[in-house]
């Protein structure tokens, strides 16, 4: 079983979606959190963090705009370590509050901007997983909303002209003339609040993200050299292929009947879908039997394993997949990140057999799906972080985010490699004295 765990997620391949919104609320609530001097702000943040078995954190977080909007933003992160789970922490000024406050204030927002045409994020539809059902079980609170008890609109600092007409003209038409105010927001507010063409909150929220992108800033000027800056900026690392997100039919991939497609379609609904894990597996092992050396099954059922917290099991499987196929991209990811995991990081490139780049891995191709590309991008970046080389993992990473490939569905690696370079950055700046140790 892997030990020692650094990065935010468990190798593997898992649907941090899927696992919300099929089981997230079979986890405890651990923490409750609101920025403080919420009551005044009349925006606010909130995070609900519900804990695994294994100690970890699944967590979500709101952004409210009490006045008039509602719920602007809202994002997850799954399967947090602690570690990063406090690191996160550290990035707004927070207080503990009961769960009860924190629903009515996430409730209460929304069902107050929806009294003046006013939709919660899109993202919603995921995160409400992550709190209780709003029914009578949950104890109504008095919140005072709008200011004065009437909507008032503060534009943020990156609305644009059109979006602060259209508020407007939403409130004319629902609260009627005299019966709301606009005014700008009394200074900046952390949480970024982007315009409609550049949604920071798209998919999966990766709250280390931004935190990276301020890092790097200074990375890039307190230490990084000039030349480490141009080899950089004249990278090739995605450049000699393709990049697609249609289906790629490989000796991997490729089913030898119309059934077997269609079974494999089927126990993949399950897996994300099915609120009987223990069934699913059950199926799973089964198919093993009526249909061997597929890795596609292993595969499937290694994620089945990961979303029922059965670790020791996912461990088992990725070390039956890389010795059954070990030439399969994502048996080879899956291994590499679970070598990192259990420290032996010296194995990793020989996963790979040294080579630097998917062309490279698998000449015989040009193109590649987009989650491969994320998957081998992210495992590479955590593997010259884990043996801190900043300069080569930002080769990886710039990649990552050069391709867009930060969201990819299911990609762990990524979104290990955002938190675990992010600290590094962090830590090598307060070495060389440029930030605060505290």
């Amino acid at each position: 079983m892997a030990k020692n765990k650094k990065g935010p997620f468990h190798t593997g391949g898992l649907s941090p979606e899927k696992y919300v919104r099929t089981q997230a609320r079979s986890l405890p609530i651990d923490e409750c959190l609101v920025t403080e001097g919420w009551e005044d702000a009349g925006i606010c943040n909130v995070v609900i963090a519900r804990k695994h078995k294994t100690g970890n954190y699944t967590t979500a977080i709101y952004l409210i705009d009490l006045y008039c909007l509602g719920l602007k933003d809202t994002g997850y992160q799954f399967n947090v370590s602690p570690e990063d789970f406090d690191f996160l922490k550290m990035d707004r000024n927070w207080i503990n509050c009961e769960y009860v406050l924190a629903h009515n204030i996430i409730y209460g927002g929304i069902a107050f901007a929806e009294d003046y045409g006013f939709k919660p994020h899109k993202d919603f539809a995921i995160t409400r997983f992550i709190l209780e059902e709003d029914d009578e079980a949950v104890e109504l609170m008095e919140i005072d909303f709008g200011l004065d008890g009437l909507p008032c609109y503060m534009r943020g600092p990156y609305d644009n002209d059109a979006k602060v007409k259209g508020i407007e003209a939403t409130l004319l038409h629902t609260a009627g003339p005299g019966n709301y105010s606009i005014m700008d927001a009394p200074g900046d507010f952390e949480f970024d609040d982007d315009d409609e063409d550049e949604d920071f909150l798209d998919d999966d929220y990766n709250p280390f993200l931004n935190i990276l992108e301020e890092v790097s800033k200074d990375y890039d000027e307190f230490i990084r050299t000039p030349d480490v800056k141009e080899i950089l900026s004249n990278s090739t690392i995605g450049a000699g292929y393709e990049l697609t997100g249609n289906p790629i039919e490989t000796e991997y991939t490729r089913f030898d009947s119309q059934e077997e497609s269609q079974d494999y379609a089927r126990l993949h609904q399950l897996t994300f879908e099915s609120e009987d894990m223990g069934e699913v597996i059950e199926e799973l092992n089964e198919a093993l039997v009526t249909y061997p050396g597929k890795p596609l099954f292993y595969n499937l059922l290694l994620t089945a394993y990961t979303i029922d917290d059965q670790l020791g099991k996912a461990d088992e499987m990725v070390h039956d997949m890389n010795g059954l196929f070990p030439g399969y991209l994502f048996s080879r990811v899956a291994y590499a990140n679970l070598l990192m995991d259990i420290d032996l990081p010296g194995e990793v490139l020989a996963v790979f057999d040294g080579k630097p780049d998917l062309n490279y891995l698998y000449p015989g191709r040009q193109v590649f799906h987009k989650t491969e590309a994320a998957a081998f991008f992210g495992t590479m970046c955590r593997y010259f972080i884990t043996v801190d080389n900043v300069d080569s993992a930002d080769l990886y990473m710039n990649a990552i985010l050069k391709y867009g490939l930060v969201n990819m569905p299911g990609q762990t690696a990524v979104q290990n490699a955002i938190a675990e370079l992010c600290k590094l950055k962090m830590a090598k700046l307060k070495e060389a004295g440029k930030v605060s140790a505290d």
